[in-house]
């Protein structure tokens, strides 16, 4: 049985492996450590089944606009190559909105079919964007507060690491 739960200092090694695995260099795995003690809140989700580590799921604070205004962006999310395809990642994002659920809002940057089926809608239709247009298909968003967002319009700013990627 797969269980979400918060990481613990002993699934660090297990993230940085996972995460390394998902993609095509280590950059996102460097950036869950760097951001690690230094964002609050820090939502990082491992998913676990007989205590290895499956499948882990980041969410950090975002600015929307020029307000102070706070929300949560998703990523980077991943999962064992190996177990792909069984619903870990679905798993991992229903229970993390969940431990998000007084946040606001959260933002996303990934495949509309895939986030789609979360309640995740383009961005774009708030006049809610990331860095320009041509990350407008992928950037997505839903409301964990109906009317979060009323109001806001611009740019979305992650914590500078992310401009390292």
């Amino acid at each position: 049985m797969i269980h979400i739960i918060p990481e613990k200092p002993r699934d660090y090694q297990s993230i940085y492996d996972i995460n390394s695995q998902a993609f095509e260099t280590d950059a996102e795995a460097r950036l869950v450590d760097k951001l690690r003690g230094v964002v609050d809140p820090f939502i990082s989700l491992v998913a676990k089944e007989d205590g290895i580590v499956l499948g882990h799921i980041l969410f950090t604070p975002v600015i929307v606009g020029n307000t102070k205004f706070q929300a949560m962006g998703l990523g980077p999310m991943a999962v064992s190559s190996k177990r792909q395809g069984q619903g870990i990642g679905s798993a991992l994002i229903t229970e993390g909105l969940l431990f998000c659920g007084g946040l606001g809002a959260v933002f996303v940057l990934g495949e509309p079919e895939y986030y789609g089926k979360f309640g995740f809608e383009p961005a774009s239709r708030k006049q809610i964007y990331y860095k320009n247009d041509e990350f407008s298909p992928y950037f997505f968003v839903i409301e964990l507060m109906p009317g979060a967002l009323d109001g806001m319009r611009g740019e979305v700013f992650y914590h500078p690491f992310f401009d390292e990627l």
